[in-house]
């Protein structure tokens, strides 16, 4: 009786390490169908935390003030050093979080010395059969969306980089448009983009809809805005009209453009955020944070609908401009909502002094040009007055803009790039809302990476640049 005890436990026991080694289909990782990667050009932390401060300060009753992307699961951050300098440019960044190796300052799609080429997840997603999309704020042909599809040793090779993307077979491009069709400022020109791309089945078009029968004809599409702003970008989101296209729009183009059984992936860029930062612009950079904010939440929405294939990734390829929360002048008090008499970017501002410029013959007043101040920047507005100090500042922009003998004076000194009237406007209010900048260039900070459906898991903590691009392929189960 008990030698058959002992046997039925053996069998009961066997049955059980049995089952236990058989594969467990409910276990096995999901794979993601649809990655969005989404890149804030100099988006550091700071630049998220003041669009979250701003908020906060115009409606206290909004809490902690998250945009679309600051509650997803995963939170970690990036390093951003490129291959030949610690600080990193768009192209090395761009290059490394495309391709999963660094490169060279300056270098597109080429590894450091510009012998071989680094072929992009976006490239070697194309090649097994995903659709792929890159949409951007700036021209389609910029270093960050070029990192994608472009091979060329220097980013400002413009035309080369058209040529580039109508070789790419990638089935959609959304921006701002292109810098060099023609070959202008090119060294050896390869004949006009446009042309040579329709004749390989390319539609480009300034229609956010395409028809069915479009899609089915053409083998890519290519979007440019029909009114871009200058350097063939979107407006920022501070100067944007209502006829204006957005970021968003152009990310809910993608999606109706992309969706199929196979899958996609789409890179999109908020790439003016760089370039308000570059000017130390602290109102502008905020409203294309939410801007940027808003093309996220297209994605976040088709998530809602996909939850078990979709993988969002929203990150920065470098910080622009040691952006501060704090000045050594305010200490611990902070007043960024001044920031909302603020109507126009610098860009938008330059337009107008020229415009004033025109009507004046060529040298308004200097009383003239604080009442532009005072109604696109709010200096001299109630609450925001100007004192001694900061009245000297705008005369001194004002006279090195004016007087040639100024000028001819301080010729060596750096004041023809950031010494401007609207640089030292913008700088004033900056300053009044305890706005800080430690540059006018990159940082070495490192950025932060958000992570929302299939594998977010695999963002969180601390890594490099060229780890996101891994992992997206890992995710995938290629």
């Amino acid at each position: 009786m008990l030698g058959l005890i002992q046997k039925v436990i053996v069998v009961v026991l066997l049955s059980f390490y049995i089952v236990g080694c058989q594969p467990n289909n409910n276990n096995v990782a999901p794979k993601a169908k649809y990655v969005f990667l989404f890149i804030g050009d100099g988006m550091g932390i700071q630049q998220v935390n003041a669009a979250q401060a701003y908020k906060m300060a115009l409606d206290s009753s909004v809490g902690n003030a998250n945009l679309s992307f600051t509650q997803f699961p995963a939170t970690g951050f990036v390093t951003t050093f490129s291959g030949s300098r610690y600080i990193t440019c768009s192209a090395a960044a761009g290059t490394a979080i495309a391709s999963g190796t660094k490169t060279s300052i300056g270098t597109i799609g080429l590894n450091a010395n510009h012998i071989d080429s680094l072929f992009s997840v976006a490239h070697n997603l194309n090649n097994t059969g995903f659709q792929i999309g890159l949409v951007t704020s700036v021209s389609i042909d910029h270093a960050t969306p070029a990192a994608f599809y472009a091979h060329q040793p220097d980013r400002d090779m413009y035309h080369e980089i058209g040529h580039d993307l109508i070789k790419s077979n990638f089935r959609f491009f959304a921006s701002g448009g292109f810098k060099d069709t023609l070959g202008k400022k090119s060294k050896n020109p390869l004949g006009n983009v446009i042309e040579l791309g329709k004749q390989k089945g390319i539609l480009f078009t300034s229609n956010l809809s395409v028809s069915s029968e479009d899609l089915g004809q053409y083998k890519s599409i290519v979007y440019s805005a029909p009114n871009p702003a200058p350097a063939s970008t979107l407006q920022y989101a501070i100067d944007a009209q209502p006829a204006d296209v957005t970021l968003s729009q152009l990310t809910q183009m993608g999606i109706d453009v992309l969706k199929n059984p196979k899958g996609f992936f789409m890179m999109v860029e908020g790439g003016k955020i760089d370039w308000a930062c570059h000017d130390n612009d602290a109102a502008t950079t905020i409203q294309d944070v939410y801007h940027f904010s808003d093309a996220i939440q297209k994605a976040v929405d088709f998530y809602n609908m996909h939850p078990n294939e979709t993988l969002i990734i929203v990150t920065a390829d470098h910080e622009t401009g040691g952006m501060s929360l704090g000045t050594r002048e305010h200490g611990y008090e902070n007043n960024i909502a001044v920031l909302k008499n603020q109507k126009v970017s610098q860009e938008k501002f330059d337009f107008y002094l020229k415009n004033l410029i025109k009507e004046k013959n060529g040298k308004p007043s200097f009383d003239e040009v604080l009442s532009l101040i005072q109604l696109h920047i709010g200096l001299g507005n109630e609450g925001i007055e100007l004192n001694a100090t900061e009245k000297s500042k705008l005369k001194e922009a004002y006279n090195f803009k004016f007087n040639s003998k100024v000028k001819n004076e301080n010729k060596n000194e750096d004041y023809s790039s950031y010494y401007t009237i609207s640089n030292q406007a913008i700088a004033i209010l900056n300053k009044k809302a305890g706005i800080g900048w430690t540059s006018y260039s990159h940082t070495g900070s490192p950025v932060p990476i958000y992570a929302l459906g299939v594998g977010h898991e695999q963002f969180i903590g601390q890594f490099d640049n060229t780890q996101i691009a891994p992992k997206i392929v890992k995710i995938l189960g290629l």
